[in-house]
């Protein structure tokens, strides 16, 4: 059982995280290529900025972030059920659930949503696919370390 609260809470601590790096590499740094009018979707950018109702991230950020922390608590339970099979060291298990992370999220929703239903260029869906790399590898390092040893140890 206090491996499964460690767990619950490694993962809230971990995807909050990654949350605020996400927040900052889209919004932030990557913002003036991202969102520049002469290379992005108009689309993107108006789902993003103008079509109402805008994303509940910018419109309502304590409950955004709330059903973040949420969905933290379900990936940490997801690594304990996992990472047995992740690697021996800490940042083998962090750097595989990462890349289960990114394979199964970021793959998907960028090849759905921006790409496939939005229209954006490839070029800046294989930035946010960087981007997203880096997310994932900040929530599944965080993860890893706070969660500690592994069960099969």
């Amino acid at each position: 059982m206090l491996k499964l609260t460690r767990a619950a809470i490694a993962g809230l601590v971990a995807l909050l995280l990654a949350t605020l790096v996400s927040n900052l590499l889209f919004f932030q740094i990557g913002a003036p290529i991202l969102f520049d009018p002469e290379i992005q979707s108009p689309k993107v950018i108006a789902v993003l900025f103008d079509m109402p109702p805008t994303p509940l991230m910018f419109t309502n950020g304590p409950l955004y972030m709330a059903i973040t922390a949420v969905l933290g608590v379900l990936h940490g339970l997801i690594f304990a059920l996992i990472e047995p099979a992740l690697g021996g060291t800490r940042l083998l298990r962090g750097l595989g659930f990462a890349l289960v992370v990114w394979v199964l999220m970021a793959l998907y929703f960028e090849f759905h949503a921006p790409f496939n239903m939005f229209g954006e260029p490839a070029s800046l869906v294989a930035l946010e696919l960087v981007f997203w790399g880096v997310v994932a590898l900040v929530e599944g390092l965080v993860l890893s370390f706070l969660y500690g040893a592994s069960r099969s140890a």
